[in-house]
């Protein structure tokens, strides 16, 4: 196996605890022998300073080459496209961490033996959530926070940035890159988009970077807010394809399905049961965000970085 120039990009935006747990497990990665690392942290608040603090700081203590620039366009599509922008040409596959996880030490070594082993041209996995506090109990009984499990080398349709190692020369396979019309769901957009070129995607669930949860967002209104925007970004997504008109009335339909499946879950809970009837208004804001994409714009041209889409 040939050594690799690969390129680590983390977007981030005023997390700095986050910013410095990431960039410190990508420096702790234990793939010499396969890679030679780079990494590009691209901060999408230029008022903010102490991205470039904590990259100065951390690069005194590593021979890897590590720099932090700044995207003033607000919006992850724009932070991504300009670490892609940074990376272009100059390596070989380029790796996103988003700025709230911390990579295992063998995170690189484990996509590479997995993209080699299934011939793919990107590789993606999930994320073990851990809390920040004690969850409450219908948090873990529900299991809300947990990320999909598949068998490693199952091919899928798209990826997203949280965890994926992919082949810098499929850069030039699509005219734009990360589409700033999405305020969310713009990684899932890209990673189709490639798909629809041939380019192989698959899972490796043994790559699992650790994804911190923070008290904010353990509470049932902060994930139907979620669910209600992976409605919306899913839509928004289908209709920018050649089927858009048939993608919208089945959409319709779904968000329909999911109401009425959501409203029945939240009766049949009642008062015995708190996790299905959480379970039952997040059913419900995924049909609510499923409609409003395909009735409304779907689309939009600002945002801010934040929670990608699930895998």
């Amino acid at each position: 196996m040939n050594t690799s120039r690969t390129t680590v990009c983390i977007a981030t935006f005023r997390r700095p605890k986050g910013l410095e747990r990431a960039v410190q497990s990508v420096l702790c990665q234990d793939c010499h022998n396969l890679v030679t690392l780079r990494v590009i942290v691209v901060n999408n608040d230029p008022q903010d300073n102490l991205p470039h603090e904590i990259v100065a700081r951390l690069s005194r203590r590593t021979s890897v080459d590590i720099r932090c620039v700044d995207e003033p366009q607000r919006g992850p599509a724009h932070a991504r496209n300009r670490a892609l922008y940074e990376a272009h040409g100059t390596c070989d596959h380029i790796a996103f961490l988003d700025d709230d996880e911390e990579a295992p030490t063998d995170w690189i070594r484990t996509l590479f033996l997995a993209k080699n082993e299934f011939a793919a041209a990107v590789v993606t996995g999930g994320v073990t959530p851990i809390f920040e506090e004690p969850p409450p109990c219908w948090a873990t009984q529900g299991k809300f926070f947990a990320r999909p499990i598949r068998k490693t080398g199952t091919q899928r349709p798209w990826a997203c940035t949280g965890n994926v190692l992919f082949d810098e020369a499929l850069l030039s396979t699509i005219p734009i890159w990360f589409d700033a019309r999405f305020t969310q769901g713009e990684d899932r957009h890209f990673f189709a988009r490639l798909a629809a070129t041939g380019a192989r995607i698959v899972w490796c669930n043994e790559a699992q970077p650790r994804e911190y949860v923070p008290v904010s967002r353990v509470h049932p209104a902060w994930l139907m807010q979620r669910m209600r925007n992976i409605g919306k970004s899913i839509t928004a997504i289908e209709r920018d394809t050649p089927q858009a008109h048939f993608a919208a009335t089945r959409n319709i339909a779904k968000g329909a399905v999911w109401m009425l499946i959501g409203v029945t879950q939240r009766f049949l809970g009642g008062w015995t049961s708190e996790v299905r009837r959480i379970r039952g208004r997040m059913h419900f804001a995924y049909g609510v965000g499923l409609l409003e994409g395909a009735i409304g714009e779907g689309l939009s041209k600002s945002g801010s970085v934040g929670t990608s889409s699930t895998g």
